[in-house]
């Protein structure tokens, strides 16, 4: 013989409600009482009896349907990315000596698109197992569950639901994209040149110096810096590159739009993480800003450890900043040093902030813009005339626009050509399709 499964989820809601239909009746019985109490014929009397064992016969019956339903979720946690959907399992028992009939499955949650439900029927004393799949439209750390079942009656008079089970964490991350074709800032290098190549000599810029290691060369030998500490002092000559490189992440509420589930700071997040991953990959050190709910700022850093500070901050951030991003360029550029790259990535296409980034730029920096189109998301503005002020300034600029996959549109830099002509690239993949 077969137990019952043990009950292991908490019955958090059980309510039935009248629909608007079983409003009615229940008025209609009202009404008819009303006559045969008034007149006192019998045919009223019947008439009211019959209404109100339908009434009660209804409501009976919606709550018995689903009073032995168990529901429990299989996955303690989940983890995904934007563009991808978090799939997991439910599991259904029916303990009751009647059928459920048609009953309607929801998995609750504040989880954007989580309020998805699947229609099934389970047998008496019956078991299944749904597969549930969660779209994931904005990253973020959210709650799924607990499980939703409703129901009605076969006349549609009574609406029942239950609601089972402990909300379970869910975490959305922003992917993280291959970038291939993109062009990383590097100083002292010209043409069409590849950034990724590091140069075979040395140039005769001095980033630091530091304690002398057998085999160094005598030319490598920084004689003041012996003199004075009284040991051999090696010169750590610059590469070439940008050695530090800043991703200037732009929150600020207003500059950002949506249309439909797509929106234009989820795109610019998107590009922050795939940036950053191939930042790392070039082994330069990265540090990370932005204002969003509040000011982020992620020190300079290197390797796994800094990938997973940048994704942990990129799925915490909020759009919800109120500082323009010239406020923000103008606060933090004493944080870059003399050999810093910046990559922005924006919405804006106010020019309060162009100013300030060829500031930096003509005091040594280098800079790489990516504008992230509102209009394609349903906007007003077009990020023309911005990026046609940074292509006369001979600073890259990259425009995406909502469609593209990010590989496509990070594959080069604006032309000014395609100034004159906006939306001349199009690309049907999404940000989460080109994730895969």
């Amino acid at each position: 013989m077969r137990h019952p499964m043990r009950r292991i989820t908490a019955l958090f809601h059980f309510y039935t409600q009248a629909t608007p239909r079983g409003r009615g009746m229940m008025l209609l019985l009202a009404v008819i009482l009303a006559f045969a109490v008034t007149f006192g014929e019998g045919v009223f009397y019947h008439v009211s009896y019959f209404l109100a064992l339908i009434i009660v016969g209804s409501y009976v019956y919606a709550r018995l349907r689903l009073r032995g339903l168990d529901m429990r979720m299989e996955n303690q946690s989940y983890i995904g990315q934007v563009g991808k959907v978090l799939a997991g399992q439910v599991h259904l028992r029916n303990n009751s000596h009647l059928g459920t009939g048609w009953v309607e499955i929801v998995r609750m949650g504040d989880m954007p698109g989580a309020a998805q439900g699947i229609a099934t029927a389970i047998s008496a004393g019956g078991q299944k197992r749904l597969d549930m799949e969660t779209p994931c439209y904005a990253r973020g750390i959210y709650t799924i569950g607990p499980l939703a079942a409703r129901t009605s009656d076969p006349l549609g008079l009574f609406r029942t639901e239950i609601r089972q089970g402990d909300p379970i964490k869910a975490v959305v991350q922003p992917p993280v994209i291959e970038l291939p074709y993109f062009r990383l800032p590097v100083a002292n290098l010209s043409g069409e040149e590849s950034t990724r190549d590091r140069a075979q000599t040395r140039t005769p810029h001095v980033a630091t110096v530091r304690e002398y290691i057998y085999g160094d060369s005598l030319n490598q030998i920084h004689w003041l810096s012996t003199a004075k500490r009284g040991q051999l002092m090696s010169k750590e000559f610059d590469s070439g590159w940008g050695s530090d490189v800043w991703i200037v992440l732009d929150l600020e509420r207003k500059t950002h739009r949506s249309q439909e589930m797509e929106r234009t700071d989820e795109y610019a997040v998107a590009i922050a993480a795939s940036l950053a991953n191939l930042v790392l990959r070039e082994d330069h050190s990265l540090g990370l800003m932005a204002h969003g709910d509040h000011e982020y700022l992620l020190p300079l850093g290197s390797g796994a450890k800094q990938m997973s500070s940048v994704v942990e901050m990129l799925t915490l951030s909020r759009t919800e900043g109120d500082k323009s991003l010239a406020s923000v360029l103008l606060r933090n550029s004493g944080q870059f040093g003399r050999s810093a790259s910046l990559l922005v990535i924006t919405s804006s296409t106010t020019a309060e902030w162009i100013p300030m980034l060829c500031e930096l730029t003509y005091l040594g920096l280098k800079a790489i813009v990516v504008l992230v189109d509102p209009m394609s998301f349903g906007g007003q503005e077009s990020p023309d005339e911005v990026a046609a002020r940074f292509v006369g300034a001979e600073i890259p600029v990259y425009v995406v626009r909502r469609g593209e996959a990010l590989d496509y549109a990070l594959s080069r830099p604006v032309i000014p050509q395609e100034i004159l002509i906006p939306g001349r690239r199009d690309n049907p993949e999404r940000v989460g399709a080109s994730a895969g």
